[in-house]
């Protein structure tokens, strides 16, 4: 794989932003009895994963905590890493649009300097937490850009989340920021279920994948709450729980098992 690291001007977030890109190539060995032709070729477009990171997180967490570089190698996709710092990928109420950026800017980069397509078909999204919900709400915000979306422990109900993570002591993300308070949440563009709801007419549906261990208190239920709500609105999900904690250990077997199983378009 070749591995990229750049940084350009964000119209939408008016700075300078990083992003790691993964793009498939031929291994070292056969690079070295390939022509110039067989190594850089001409006219292809790598199907696209945008994968979303947790909070506390950033994008070199991938690279650092997965085995993506593997996966994506295997099954002969690009991949697209972002930074989204602790926001839930929203547009902050006040602060930065990073649903817009994710969305609308990032995509036009990656698609006019990559040699990746630009079709929803070849199109995929994912992340852990705080990004399994910035990756559901995308593709269910958008359900004609993305063949299908992983939900790995998705933070996916940040209303029920904050009282809960407070009663852990965990209360450094501002909801109030963010969403103008968590209980702004229920019945916004920001709410998965009501998203869920409006996709039931939606031409195109991408797949969902949820990952969710049992262990997860936080999160579980929610999780199985927004994908029966999913499967009300005629969506094709996919849910595996097993056992496991929040963290990079499981997630990375959810990842793993995700790329392996993207519903690749043939033609």
């Amino acid at each position: 794989m070749i591995y990229c690291q750049c940084n350009f001007f964000s119209k939408t977030l008016k700075s300078h932003v990083p992003v790691e890109v993964l793009l498939p190539t031929l291994s070292d060995w056969d690079c070295l009895k390939a022509d110039w032709d067989e190594i850089y070729p001409r006219g292809q477009h790598w199907p696209v994963l945008y994968l979303l990171h947790g909070a506390l997180d950033d994008a070199t967490a991938w690279i650092r905590e997965t085995g993506i570089e593997r996966y994506a190698a295997q099954k002969g996709i690009a991949v697209v890493m972002p930074n989204g710092q602790n926001g839930f990928y929203a547009n902050a109420k006040y602060g930065l649009p990073y649903f817009d950026f994710i969305t609308q800017e990032l995509p036009l980069f990656i698609e006019s300097t990559f040699p990746v397509s630009n079709r929803g078909c070849d199109r995929f999204i994912a992340g852990p937490s705080m990004g399994g919900y910035g990756a559901a709400k995308c593709a269910l915000t958008y359900p004609d850009r993305y063949a299908a979306f992983g939900n790995l422990s998705g933070a996916v109900d940040p209303g029920e989340l904050e009282p809960r993570l407070e009663k852990m002591g965990v209360n450094f993300i501002r909801y109030d920021l963010i969403f103008g308070g968590s209980d702004k949440v229920a019945g916004s563009d920001d709410d998965l279920y009501l998203l869920a709801a409006r996709g039931r007419d939606a031409e195109k549906k991408p797949k969902a994948f949820f990952y969710c261990a049992l262990e997860d208190g936080p999160n579980y239920d929610m999780n199985v709450r927004l994908k029966n709500a999913l499967d009300d609105a005629g969506f094709t999900t996919v849910f595996a729980d097993g056992h496991g904690g929040h963290g990079w250990a499981y997630w990375d077997t959810c990842l793993a098992d995700f790329v392996k199983n993207l519903p690749l378009s043939v033609d």
